[in-house]
């Protein structure tokens, strides 16, 4: 089982706005209906402000009652739409201004952050694409196109976007932190340590970045450099989500397997229902022959989560292997197998207990599924012999 360590990706939400003033002089010039309307404009404007969206999205309503040629009126709406969470409305206001002035910057920018939020991904690619075609130097839009990218699991070109970026801002800390979230999705380590060490640099308290550069010297075996970065985020956030949890696989790795029950114990304390911790203390605990305490959380694992077809695998092999009810370890390996019936190990697992308990001819039709699926297992062909004689060897007697 690859062993599941926890990233994080940060998209950026940032809502950019195109507030217009009238000048007094100006404005004494209006006819009664556009004063009217800019004095709505200008309650709406401070209700923005003062993050009264609400309230902004009734004056701006009344702005456009109106005058429904404003695209301005739109665009601020849509932004206080969107600010207030309702981004179907916002996404109406955007396309509705985008209408009226196709080539006004920042607009394509924030519906692309609305339709970020629908989940409409494609859509929001070609929204960051217009904005950068009005407004090539615009360094955001760069930022949240490669992070959609990342979302749809476009990494390489991704990489380029948050490139392009860094051409335009070599000092943006959140381009280097998502290239290198998009190059160890693309299973670039070496290169997304690079950009999280940057990151570092030019942010030593950013604990994310500490964080994921462990993942990366983690995915290389690199587990004493994992677990310096891991024990670096818990110096400067001890409640950090996973961190314990992500220390004790590294150190599982260096087979440190006390300490690593440490700190998966310290993880349970800061998150009770991690199912994960249970499991991986209990590989821990089996390492050091503590089986009772193995199996203990490899049942508290299934209590939390029971459609994980590791847990009962392991907790079936455990109690296999420690002279325990062969027959309750062979229900564990039968739900894992429901779960799961494409992992060789748990059929060889199962067909180990079966020839534990003298069932030959079923451990037979099991090595000859794990067979089909890898010809090249000896394992397989082994036990197989094995149980052959041994079933010819009973119906002798």
């Amino acid at each position: 089982m690859k062993k599941k360590v926890f990233t994080s990706i940060i998209l950026l939400g940032l809502l950019v706005s195109n507030i217009s003033f009238i000048p007094e002089a100006y404005a004494a010039r209006l006819t009664r209906k556009q004063k009217k309307e800019f004095s709505y404009i200008e309650a709406a404007k401070s209700s923005f402000e003062s993050k009264q969206y609400d309230l902004a999205i009734e004056y701006y309503t009344k702005a456009i009652d109106l005058n429904p040629e404003n695209a301005e009126s739109y665009a601020q709406r849509g932004n206080a739409r969107s600010l207030s969470g309702d981004y179907k409305n916002a996404v109406k206001d955007y396309t509705k201004a985008l209408e009226l002035d196709p080539t006004r910057e920042n607009i394509y920018y924030n519906r692309g952050i609305a339709k970020s939020n629908l989940k409409a991904y494609e859509e929001v690619l070609e929204d960051y694409t217009k904005e950068i075609d009005l407004n090539p130097d615009n360094v955001n839009a760069y930022l949240n196109r490669g992070s959609t990218k990342v979302l749809l699991k476009q990494y390489s070109d991704a990489i380029a976007d948050f490139s392009k970026a860094l051409e335009l801002d070599p000092k943006n800390e959140l381009a280097y932190y998502n290239r290198g979230v998009a190059k160890r999705s693309n299973n670039d380590y070496k290169g997304a340590i690079d950009d999280y060490t940057k990151v570092i640099e030019l942010d030593p308290s950013n604990v994310d970045a500490y964080n994921n550069r462990g993942v990366a010297k983690f995915y290389l075996k690199d587990y004493n450099g994992a677990i310096l970065d891991y024990t670096k985020v818990i110096d400067l956030d001890k409640a950090f989500k996973r961190a314990y949890y992500n220390r004790g696989i590294a150190k599982l790795g260096i087979k440190k397997y006390e300490d690593a029950i440490l700190d998966f114990t310290k993880e349970l304390e800061v998150d009770p229902k991690n199912d994960s911790a249970y499991y991986e203390r209990g590989i821990a605990e089996a390492k050091l022959e503590h089986y009772v305490s193995a199996i203990d959380d490899y049942t508290k694992a299934i209590e939390l989560n029971s459609d994980n077809a590791d847990y009962y695998a392991e907790r079936g092999a455990l109690i296999s292997k420690s002279g325990g009810d062969l027959q309750k370890a062979e229900q564990d390996l039968n739900s894992a197998i429901k779960l799961d019936d494409k992992d060789v190990e748990k059929y060889l697992t199962r067909a180990i207990i079966y020839c534990k308990r003298g069932l030959y001819l079923a451990a037979i039709d099991d090595l000859n599924i794990i067979i089909k699926i890898d010809p090249n297992n000896t394992q397989a062909y082994d036990l197989r012999s094995y149980a052959i004689k041994s079933m010819m060897a009973e119906q002798k007697k």
